[in-house]
């Protein structure tokens, strides 16, 4: 399985993502590529998990980790966890650059959402975006 894991900060923000991306038709794409849209509880995983688990669970399963941010505290965080694991190939980690914005700006919703789902095209197409360990979205704002 895989597709996008919204993690249990931007989890609230996945039904609102998967919304924009139904309207804007892409809902055929990725159920033709047998993408998933899920939550932690979902998947049956705990909400505490720590970073380096969680990324190494995402890498193993296949799942896309989308996060507004996660702490770059310990070893264990998501930071250290890209400095000292993440590879080329590895897949990359979306983060929202601006959860306010995502909420309460719909043309900023709707770039965020396009560029999610450029991400996971190419991701699970082509590759092409595992060139990186995290990719904030949208990718450019004014």
């Amino acid at each position: 399985m895989a597709g996008l894991l919204a993690d249990v900060n931007v989890q609230g923000h996945l039904p609102y993502l998967v919304r924009l991306l139904q309207a804007m038709g892409l809902t055929e794409v990725f159920e033709s590529l047998n993408l998933r849209f899920v939550t932690f509880r979902d998947l049956g995983l705990d909400r505490g998990m720590d970073d380096r688990p969680l990324w190494n669970y995402c890498q193993s399963e296949r799942w896309v980790l989308f996060t507004d941010n996660r702490n770059d505290d310990g070893p264990n965080s998501l930071k250290r966890t890209l400095d000292d694991s993440w590879i080329l190939g590895h897949l990359p980690i979306l983060t929202l650059s601006n959860k306010g914005r995502f909420e309460n700006n719909r043309v900023y919703a709707d770039k965020t959402a396009a560029d999610i789902a450029n991400v996971l095209f190419d991701v699970y197409t082509t590759g092409s975006s595992c060139d990186q360990p995290r990719i904030y979205v949208p990718f450019q704002w004014p």
